[in-house]
């Protein structure tokens, strides 16, 4: 009988690995991937796996507001500090738990910097777009499935954010052939991260949240993932400030973001909204790409006066202005922001 049993089980381990070895490849074939410039995101997300070990003295999480405001190399040009821009769209504080942990797998940045817009949520739960934009980037871990527990809350749901075989099986006919030439492991993002929008002929007035004192509560969730990234950063030794980049505050957004700023202070995490900097910045009305993200020219100003507070409060960040694959990529961002700048003058 006992042998019998110990057949089954190592059958069924047999039958596991070869589901598994057939499964994954295909997983990576079928799911959706984000390709084109500048969404580049899933470039984005797995070129960071690509990247030196111990290279990244700050990084920089969050959901959009992050990769569209923050330019790694004009930082770098700046200070000589390297970064990365690890964020997803609509990235929750859960799932910027997570990609924290990930990175500190292979970088030990001296600076975590987390864009708060999504400390604002109001959902527990976000639907299959976001919840798949977060998930299907990083490699299969303890870490994703820890954070699909958090993501949903069925069974069915967590599986299918763990194994996306199960949501993406029916996508044969909407293959491309980059669906079979691109290769995570060979994956690099020159831009660190970073999305730089094209301008738009339009303005974006910022709305007037001067007067707004109120505080309105975070979400539960929301509140308590953001303790336990001030937690986890402390025990690694990374120290933790939480931004708003500038993206034209709404009133609502601006009680919320008070009381980002009062948990702040009763964490003992220093917080900076850059909203309140715009003359400082030189931003105007014409620097942003839709409502609330900024376009190249005003991530461009941003990221330099970004630089300049990184230098205040952080005097001590390890600087490597010698590196030539970033001269490299620093002349391709420069040539692309050029095409801009020639495509809004000309």
């Amino acid at each position: 009988m006992k042998h019998k049993n110990l057949r089954f089980f190592c059958s069924a381990l047999v039958f596991l690995a070869l589901l598994t070895l057939i499964l994954i490849p295909l997983s990576r074939l079928l799911a959706r991937k984000s390709l084109a410039l500048p969404w580049n995101t899933t470039t984005k997300i797995s070129g960071f796996y690509n990247e030196e070990q111990e290279q990244f003295e700050v990084m920089f999480f969050g959901p959009s507001h992050a990769y569209a405001a923050f330019s790694p190399l004009e930082l770098w040009e700046e200070t000589g500090v390297k970064s990365y821009v690890f964020a997803t769209q609509q990235q929750p504080l859960w799932a910027t738990y997570t990609y924290i942990k990930e990175a500190l797998k292979t970088q030990s940045p001296s600076l975590v910097v987390v864009e708060c817009r999504m400390a604002f949520g109001d959902q527990e739960y976000y639907d299959e777009g976001v919840n798949f934009s977060y998930m299907d980037d990083i490699p299969l871990s303890w870490n994703k499935a820890a954070l699909a527990l958090r993501s949903v809350p069925d069974t069915e749901g967590r599986l299918a954010l763990l194994f996306n075989f199960m949501m993406y099986h029916d996508r044969w006919n909407d293959l491309h052939r980059q669906d079979f030439t691109f290769r995570r492991s060979q994956a690099r993002d020159p831009y660190k991260g970073y999305v730089m929008l094209p301008p738009k002929e339009e303005s974006w007035p910022r709305p007037d949240v001067e007067a707004v004192a109120g505080r309105t509560p975070l979400l539960e969730k929301n509140r308590y993932w953001l303790e336990e990234i001030v937690r986890l950063c402390r025990e690694e030794g990374a120290a933790l400030w939480l931004v708003k980049t500038p993206s034209n505050l709404e009133p609502e957004e601006k009680a919320l973001l008070n009381s980002v700023e009062d948990a702040a202070a009763r964490l003992g995490v220093p917080f900076h909204d850059f909203n309140e900097d715009y003359a400082a910045i030189g931003l105007s009305e014409d620097m942003f790409h839709d409502e609330h993200h900024l376009d190249a020219f005003g991530a461009s100003r941003f990221t330099r006066f970004f630089a300049r507070a990184l230098t205040e409060g952080w005097p001590g960040l390890r600087a490597d202005w010698e590196d030539p694959s970033w001269t490299a990529d620093m002349a391709v961002y420069q040539e692309e922001l050029e095409s801009y700048r020639s495509g809004v003058t000309g």
